[in-house]
């Protein structure tokens, strides 16, 4: 029975959530009837270069560094219509203003140089809603920047898009020494790519009405004091999936000595939040949330969550059933059933026969001589 109860707790704990570091995380509040919102988007990833610790590029290599700015449309004047250009192939909405913040910290060790990138892009967002504010765009949720993204910094113009740039101002002998190398088409991969989130079918991601924002209090968020529906994706469970990071590892050699490059970054994740009830749905090929008043009805292919909850409580109360029954037999075949010596083999003896003593109707066995 215990057994039973692990193995139950286990499995329920198993579906939760599991977070890490995320190659692209959105964060996005939408109140009702709003004429803009200004949802929060993070790029992470980490790389790593080793070597084996007497080497070229150890010896080029300075100290530790880290490099950080804020970004806005003053010094990151070309970045909003970057953004604009790619959505408008896919979106009705606009983005109007930008800020943010950019961080690259170069950390020095004995055999490995290991780089950790973080961006976080705040749009300010218009023209969201497609016609009236029932229909909700969803396309802005993703976008990806190929090119480079100059940035006015103190450290002179800097692309944000390229991880090249943290090398190219921490010790740029060494961006030097590992040109031409096969680590360079690594540390030239653009780190704004929120693709992945746009591309994943808003079918699949998880969703549930909320009435928290009924309460008074949240009106100071920007909510009318309706229900909320909260979308997300990017949710690692026993049966949508575990969470498998990306990585890109590549082996190379420069005038003999040989080296490996390893790009890590674990999958994306977003959560949306929308004032009412919504629903997903499809203008042509562009996906968007419908919005209602009251709780539409809702049946997901993929929305197994409740069943494979209640299903794990029917197999832990099947489980504890066979076990009484089991139980229950062993006791009446104990009870029922003569184990032990066979009777055959014994003999009667009376109790106190030795001398001083007396004699009862009672007695006691012995196995027969």
């Amino acid at each position: 029975m215990n057994k039973t109860h692990i193995i139950f707790l286990i499995l329920l704990i198993s579906t939760s959530s599991i977070h890490t570091v995320y190659a692209a995380q959105l964060d996005a509040t939408i109140a009702k009837d709003s004429q803009e919102f200004v949802p929060s988007f993070q790029f992470m990833r980490v790389v790593t270069i080793n070597h084996d610790g007497d080497s070229e590029l150890y010896r080029l290599m300075g100290n530790n560094v880290k490099i950080s700015f804020d970004i806005d449309k003053t010094n990151a004047p070309s970045l909003i219509s970057q953004i604009n250009s790619d959505l408008k192939e896919k979106s009705f909405a606009k983005i109007t203003d930008i800020s943010g913040t950019y961080s690259a910290i170069v950390s020095v060790q004995e055999k490995s140089i290991g780089i950790e990138y973080k961006i976080t892009l705040n749009p300010t967002i218009q023209n969201h809603y497609v016609g009236d504010s029932d229909t909700l765009d969803s396309q802005w949720r993703g976008f990806a920047i190929k090119e480079k993204i100059p940035v006015n910094t103190i450290y002179g113009e800097y692309d944000i898009n390229s991880p090249s740039s943290a090398l190219a101002v921490s010790s740029m002998n060494v961006l030097d020494y590992l040109s031409g190398s096969d680590a360079l088409a690594i540390l030239e991969t653009p780190l704004i790519d929120a693709n992945g989130i746009s591309e994943f079918p808003l079918s699949k991601w998880e969703s549930m009405f909320d009435p928290t924002a009924k309460m008074s209090e949240t009106v100071n968020f920007g909510f009318s004091g309706n229900v909320i529906t909260n979308y997300s994706m990017g949710i690692c469970t026993v049966y949508l999936g575990l969470c498998e990071d990306k990585r890109v590892y590549q082996e190379f050699s420069i005038d003999g000595e040989k080296y490996s490059i390893r790009l890590m970054e674990s999958q994306d994740d977003a959560t949306i939040i929308i004032e009412g009830y919504v629903n997903e749905s499809q203008i042509g090929k562009v996906e968007i949330f419908t919005i209602q008043d009251s709780a539409p009805i809702i049946v997901k292919e993929s929305d197994m969550q409740v069943i494979t909850m209640y299903g794990m409580a029917g197999i832990g109360v099947g489980a504890a059933a066979v076990f009484f029954v089991i139980s229950d037999r062993k006791i009446k075949r104990t009870s029922s059933v003569q184990t032990g010596i066979d009777p055959i083999h014994l003999e009667s003896v009376p109790i106190s026969s030795s001398a001083g003593g007396y004699q009862t109707n009672r007695g006691t066995s012995q196995l027969k001589q």
